[in-house]
């Protein structure tokens, strides 16, 4: 890739990131991302400001993340992050997360689209970035990365969520990493029940589909699939709708706990 179009942003792991003795939570994480993200494109001249200054934004439509460790409290996590070329209407992102000695924790690829803010529809991501596309960083830190969602079997329904206020990003809509954490709160109450093993996020696809606004009451469902993703990997099906419209849907994998020994620092 292009070294000149790579930032990094360091973040320091607080207990309340991680629920006070877990791992860091996916509203964490997804925060963390989405702030190196729009650093990021802020240094180069295509951030948020300079979209709105054309009367336009960026709008996260996909995502494929993968978790190789999960941070603790206490913890100093570094996240990269460049753009990764465009395909079609998306424009890509990739990022890493890293511990100690560059030790990977989660790898990442974004697919944003460019929202003309006045007609609500998506332009093509030469808008910004002119004729050329944008630099391209090859190969990707998730080389299998697909944004398929398969359907779920049986879905259930497993709370009712409203967005409120403090909700809403600048865009006017609940931001995605509230939306992260409610598919994923979904997801992880299939192993809620009492004595249940303890699980944590392994991988996480999502796709974002209707905006969610204020006063919007959303219905979070999940469903199993009948294979599991990776070995030793759950998978399971999170959707949030509004009035019968999908808002968005997950692919959400967990895998056994695994046991921490000493601080776990990866500072």
């Amino acid at each position: 890739m292009d070294g000149s179009f790579v930032s990094e942003l360091e973040f320091r792991v607080h207990g309340f990131d991680c629920g006070y003795g877990g791992p860091l939570r996916p509203f964490a994480m997804a925060n963390f991302l989405q702030e190196a993200a729009g650093d990021n494109a802020a240094l180069h001249g295509f951030g948020m400001g300079d979209l709105q200054a054309r009367g336009w934004t960026w709008m996260l439509s996909r995502l494929d993340l993968r978790v190789d460790a999960a941070p603790r409290a206490g913890d100093t996590v570094r996240v990269r992050t460049w753009p990764a070329g465009t395909r079609k209407l998306f424009a890509y992102r990739d990022i890493e997360m890293l511990g100690a000695g560059g030790r990977s924790l989660v790898r990442a690829v974004y697919a944003y689209l460019v929202v003309d803010l006045a007609a609500r529809r998506p332009l093509r991501p030469e808008s910004v970035f002119g004729q050329g596309e944008a630099p391209v960083g090859a190969p990707h830190p998730v080389l299998d990365f697909s944004f398929e969602i398969p359907a779920a079997e049986a879905p259930a329904t497993a709370f009712a969520q409203r967005v409120t206020g403090r909700h809403i990003d600048e865009n006017g809509h609940a931001n995605n990493a509230h939306l992260i954490d409610w598919l994923a709160d979904s997801a992880s109450a299939a192993f809620s029940s009492p004595g249940a093993e303890r699980r944590e996020l392994s991988s996480l696809k999502v796709e974002f589909l209707a905006e969610a606004l204020e006063g919007d009451e959303l219905e979070a469902s999940r469903g199993r699939l009948a294979e599991g993703g990776r070995s030793g990997e759950d998978l399971i099906v999170a959707e949030l709708a509004r009035r019968g419209t999908k808002a968005a849907r997950a692919l959400v994998g967990f895998r056994r706990a695994i046991a921490e020994s000493g601080s776990g620092s990866v500072s």
